[in-house]
């Protein structure tokens, strides 16, 4: 019984030497930051808080949502606002001691005016494994914000398809609407050549509509009797005449029509 009495008294001043007290300044030099920011802690540690200035609390969270305290599984700790006057000569400070070192305790000042001291990066942790992904830059990032530096999840990952997804839609659409406008480049094109074709046919058939005109003029003067005038002994001048006008108002008339 005395050698159990001796042990016990033993191991409870071992472990009163062996815990330690960790002392974070909350808001040194008017910073929204705890200092340090991550330590490692045993069971029997005692961690003080020292609020050196402005309004600040040490409020416990957890790790998927750092600006808010924890309720599961069981509430989590909270100092409270401690406010500091600048002209204090003491400081107030709050305590707790660490019952639980098998995983990671997390904390945030709750501060909320004029804006979230948390989503300012205020945030502290126990016992953070920093080779793991749950470090404590990764819960700073997700308190601040910035998903790229946090953890991926399966929303990242989804979100991430679904921007691969619509950038493969864009590029096809981006295809066939640049397809669409060459086809109709191309037909435009063909289109052009035709009437082009065509203009050069017109062009050609009016040129000989009045190469046959001019046939007919030259016709006409030939045909009719230079010196027999009105009294021309030749009986077939009249009507050679009255031919070759009508030839030469048919043609004159089709090289109109086609010139038109």
């Amino acid at each position: 019984m005395r050698y159990s009495l001796a042990a016990a008294a033993l191991a409870s001043v071992v472990l009163s030497v062996a815990a330690e007290d960790h002392l974070i300044l909350v808001g040194a030099g008017g910073n929204l930051v705890f200092s340090p920011s991550n330590i490692s802690a045993a069971v029997g540690d005692t961690i003080s808080f020292q609020f050196q200035g402005k309004n600040h609390s040490v409020t416990q969270s957890t790790f998927a949502n750092p600006c808010e305290i924890q309720t599961t599984p069981a509430q989590g700790i909270d100092s409270d606002f401690q406010f500091v006057d600048p002209t204090a000569t003491q400081l107030p400070q709050w305590s707790f001691t660490v019952n639980n070192a098998s995983s990671p305790l997390w904390f945030f000042c709750k501060q909320t005016v004029p804006a979230s001291h948390c989503q300012k990066g205020m945030v502290f942790s126990v016992n953070a494994v920093e080779s793991g992904p749950k470090n404590f830059a990764a819960y700073q990032a997700l308190a601040m914000g910035n998903a790229a530096a946090a953890p991926p999840s399966g929303a990242g990952g989804a979100a991430s398809s679904i921007a691969s997804d619509a950038g493969g839609a864009v590029g096809a659409a981006t295809s066939a609407a640049g397809g669409v406008i060459a086809g109709a480049t191309n037909a435009a094109g063909g289109a052009a050549s035709v009437i082009e074709s065509a203009g050069a046919a017109a062009a050609t058939d009016a040129a000989n509509a009045l190469t046959a005109a001019g046939g007919a003029i030259n016709s006409l003067v030939n045909g009719a009797n230079p010196t027999g005038g009105a009294n021309s002994t030749n009986p077939n001048s009249g009507a050679r005449v009255g031919g070759s006008a009508m030839t030469l108002v048919a043609a004159v008339g089709l090289a109109a029509g086609l010139l038109l």
